[in-house]
């Protein structure tokens, strides 16, 4: 997962092990990774309901006060049945979207026959007949690290079971009980039968993520916690706030819900696709937004080394019994030089001459970052479907040189975002364009060599080397037998997740923005 914490409490082991194939082959995701987790703190790519969050800490409580058992197994069959009963409840209620094991439910209940619905056994960890095959359920492999993230959740002296915090975790418990405190004691007592009814799962359709109420302590809570708007809220707290509040003021430019793709495009450029201008009521969120920029620049630098890879691994498919590395090099290095439109003298005469597009978001012009780096990876592909040309390895080379041109007067602000990293494990924006910086006057042909044999081809082997002996995967795209190269698998350019698909789907969950744009909640939100 992209945001375990080492925190055996919130986030249990997997139950089973499962091989990660090429995954981040250059080791340059992990860069933008930790960017946006920077940005967006306590949402996670596979957190998909607000909900769950206040629902975890109601099961928190009520696991304290009724059953009061300190095993961890006693603990992890209530989660589990919980998520079980979650899961049935939302089916039933139909058009939820992000539930674990809904699709269980759906077959359990279009296969049932009586009104009654047993659950036990499918929460029961282990069971064949599973709601969900993660060990913890959706608590372990999503939830749970971020209930601690947000400070909904914290560890006890004295057990591993959870405990509420008294600032966000109490509130939000005590807002359930007081908002449904009836339908909440029968939901407890349907998880400690593990057994419910049609007919019951009809009242708890009221507890489902789309039901929270517009006027009411919960949903006032969770805008609370999201925006940081609490007493005792860190600086992880209002990054979380800022990016939310640029989310927002994106729907308000719009006048509809953005995909997430638009937002990271829109913060890079500062523009929508038309070039309108994302307008900010503070120096504060126009910070952030350059610090998302950033993160988009990070994600476009390894677009475009990953490209070169699959270029490589593409002309490797050509050679079934491996070519030499000292022949493999100069054969595509000349085939990128074919398809350039000129051959500069060297790489800093290059990025000299290059003159970003205005709106770098622009669909209408093909020499824009989206434009390229869309066409770059259509036409890579990850594998056998497309064969990465010559032609899309010399985007790739044009994309890393408009980037660089771009960020040029943003040394200073790309170092204080990267250069915490270490330089060996994260490479980066910073880390690869100071390699550019020191080649930049070699000869372009001698440059290009060098940059396909050491940040592509020698970078590939170490990660892969990293990830067998630490990881026990075997990554390996290609392999070295008898100094020659041959290729294994193929992979290819893909961006990073940022979690806005989430973040949107939380600000709908608590009415700040409908399928029309911001509701007066959220314009309250965005002038407050």
């Amino acid at each position: 997962m992209d945001d375990a914490v080492v925190r055996p409490i919130s986030f249990p082991a997997w139950t089973e092990f499962q091989k990660k194939n090429g995954l981040d082959p250059l080791g340059m995701q992990n860069s933008s990774v930790n960017l946006y987790q920077a940005l967006l703190p306590g949402i996670s790519n596979v957190t998909l309901r607000v909900r769950y969050y206040g629902m975890y800490a109601w099961l928190c409580r009520a696991y304290a006060k009724e059953i009061g058992d300190t095993d961890p197994n006693t603990w992890k069959r209530y989660v589990r049945r919980f998520e079980a009963l979650y899961a049935l409840t939302a089916y039933q209620r139909g058009s939820e979207g992000g539930i674990a094991g809904i699709e269980w439910a759906g077959r359990v209940l279009n296969a049932a026959l009586a009104d009654e619905i047993d659950f036990a056994n499918a929460a029961e960890p282990g069971s064949e007949n599973y709601y969900l095959r993660q060990s913890w359920g959706a608590y372990g492999a999503a939830y749970g690290s971020q209930l601690f993230e947000m400070g909904i959740l914290t560890g006890s002296d004295d057990h591993s079971i959870p405990i509420l915090t008294p600032e966000l975790g109490e509130p939000l418990a005590d807002a359930l009980d007081n908002a449904a405190g009836h339908l909440m004691r029968d939901f407890l007592e349907a998880i400690k039968r593990g057994s419910t009814s049609k007919k019951e799962m009809q009242k708890f359709r009221a507890l489902t993520p789309s039901e929270i109420a517009v006027a009411g302590a919960e949903r006032s809570l969770y805008e609370k916690i999201l925006l940081g708007a609490f007493e005792g809220s860190q600086i992880k707290d209002h990054s979380r706030r800022d990016t939310l509040l640029l989310i927002l003021n994106i729907f308000r430019l719009l006048g509809r819900p953005p995909r997430a793709e638009e937002v990271r495009w829109i913060l890079y450029s500062g523009m929508n696709a038309e070039g309108r201008g994302l307008e900010l009521q503070s120096l504060a969120l126009e910070a952030q937004r350059k610090r998302w920029a950033i993160y988009q620049a990070n994600d476009l630098c390894h677009i475009a080394f990953e490209t070169l890879l699959k270029f490589v691994l593409d002309i490797l498919s050509t050679y079934p019994s491996g070519i030499a590395l000292e022949r493999l090099i100069p054969l595509c290095v000349d085939q990128i030089v074919d398809a350039a439109d000129r051959t500069p003298q060297n790489w800093i005469e290059f990025v000299d001459e290059i003159q970003p597009a205005t709106n770098a978001f622009s669909k209408d012009n093909a020499e824009s970052e989206w434009s390229l780096s869309q066409d770059i990876v259509r036409g890579a592909g990850r594998s056998d479907d497309r064969f990465c040309d010559s032609e899309h390895a010399w985007k790739a080379i044009k994309l890393l040189a408009v980037v660089q041109r771009r960020f040029r007067e943003h040394q200073s602000e790309i170092a204080v975002e990267l250069a915490h990293l270490n330089p060996e494990a994260f490479r980066s924006l910073l880390s690869e364009t100071r390699f550019t910086d020191s080649h930049s006057r070699d000869d372009f042909l001698a440059f290009l060599g060098t940059l396909i044999e050491h940040r592509v081809i020698r970078r590939h082997l170490w990660v892969a080397m990293r990830k067998f002996r630490f990881q026990k995967d075997y990554t390996f795209l290609f392999e070295m037998d008898n100094g020659r190269l041959r290729l294994r698998e193929k992979d290819g350019p893909v961006f990073t997740n940022p979690r806005l698909g989430p973040a949107i789907e939380f600000l709908k969950d608590i009415h700040l923005v409908a399928e029309s744009g911001l509701t007066s909640l959220g314009l309250a939100a965005v002038n407050a």
